[in-house]
């Protein structure tokens, strides 16, 4: 924001589109956490405010109607896991991946998911 200047018109436009992102993230999310599960670490999450920032355009605002509440997936961490499960049968699978973020990239080649590093 600081290279826009403070109070001109271009920090102003990214202020109140920002702004409509966050009152629908807040309409969907917000609510008593003993009853309401907030998924405070996605929406806290760079990654998440990247995506937000990138649907920004300082040249033309977006109807209110066309901003929707973030359908988050849960936080994962950007760690590696592993699983291994064995039927009756003796028939045995062993996978190990690692996430970026939430689950990886999220490329599709095909009619084939992978997670690509």
């Amino acid at each position: 924001m600081k290279k826009y200047g403070f109070g001109s018109a271009d920090a102003m436009q990214i202020m109140a589109e920002a702004e409509k992102y966050a009152y629908a993230d807040r309409s969907e999310y917000l609510g008593d956490p003993d009853f309401v599960k907030v998924p405070w670490q996605a929406l806290t999450h760079k990654a998440y405010a990247k995506t937000l920032a990138d649907q920004i355009d300082i040249n033309k605002a977006k109807p209110s109607s066309q901003i929707k509440p973030g359908k988050l997936a849960p936080y994962e961490s950007n760690q590696t896991t592993h699983f291994s499960v064995v039927d009756k049968d003796g028939n045995a699978v062993a996978v190990t991946y690692t996430l970026n973020t939430t689950f990886g990239t999220g490329i599709v080649a095909g009619k084939y998911r992978y997670s690509a590093e």
